[in-house]
């Protein structure tokens, strides 16, 4: 699922933007990346940023687009002295510049938070992967951070991620070969997708994780609503 960081603003850049609540215009912010670094660790490689060079860190979204969904990921860029936004964070695609949609409302105090994303197909199959996407971050997002790589995620927690993760695989698969909901599932079995793993998967996924928040909030003495 390859990406691409749009260059201007299309309808579903806007719609996505709506999604977001942003009260700002995007913007191209270029890429110059320091050698110290890190891909997917933007947060802290701006702090080592402004505590060599001075500046500030500049707090926002970057929005990125694949053939099936557009996306905003909580992103931080070095701003100078002079007001002037660079995003010294390698990303995979080597993009030289990135649409960037500030948001300085955000503060980063090591938490965990999803990207936001909209399916920009007619293809329910897309709806399906991103409610996959969400379900897994949120299982994450139960963990806590050790360092600025790692994170601790609890038992409960660990033991359903890689299930949903080769369902989003096999699904995201299906999906790149052009499936919708009533073809045959990917499975191999006779159903089509919609009568097979697609039926009911939506409540028993929300059943699994809801599950997994009640062990944990048992473990920590914390009483169901």
């Amino acid at each position: 699922m390859k990406a691409i960081s749009p260059k201007e603003v299309d309808k579903y850049v806007e719609k996505l933007l709506k999604k977001i609540g942003s009260e700002y215009e995007p913007e191209q912010v270029p890429v110059k990346v320091e050698p110290y670094s890190k891909s997917q660790n933007c947060f802290i490689n701006v702090e080592e940023k402004v505590k060599k060079d001075g500046g500030s860190v500049y707090y926002g979204w970057n929005i990125f687009q694949s053939e099936i969904i557009c996306e905003a990921e909580r992103h931080a860029v070095w701003e100078s002295a002079e007001g002037d936004l660079i995003d010294i964070t390698p990303n995979e695609l080597d993009f030289e510049q990135i649409m960037f949609v500030p948001d300085n409302d955000f503060v980063y105090t090591g938490q965990l938070v999803d990207n936001i994303r909209i399916n920009i197909t007619d293809n329910p199959l897309v709806d399906d992967f991103i409610f996959l996407c969400e379900n897994i971050e949120k299982l994450y997002s139960y963990g806590q951070r050790i360092d600025d790589e790692q994170m601790s995620v609890p038992e409960p927690a660990v033991q359903l991620i890689p299930h949903l993760e080769q369902f989003k695989a096999n699904l995201l698969n299906f999906i790149n070969s052009g499936a919708r909901p009533s073809k045959p599932c990917y499975c191999g079995s006779p159903k089509i997708y919609k009568n097979c793993h697609g039926k009911d998967f939506r409540k028993d996924v929300s059943n699994l994780v809801a599950k997994v928040e009640r062990i944990l909030k048992k473990s920590k003495g914390i009483a169901e609503e």
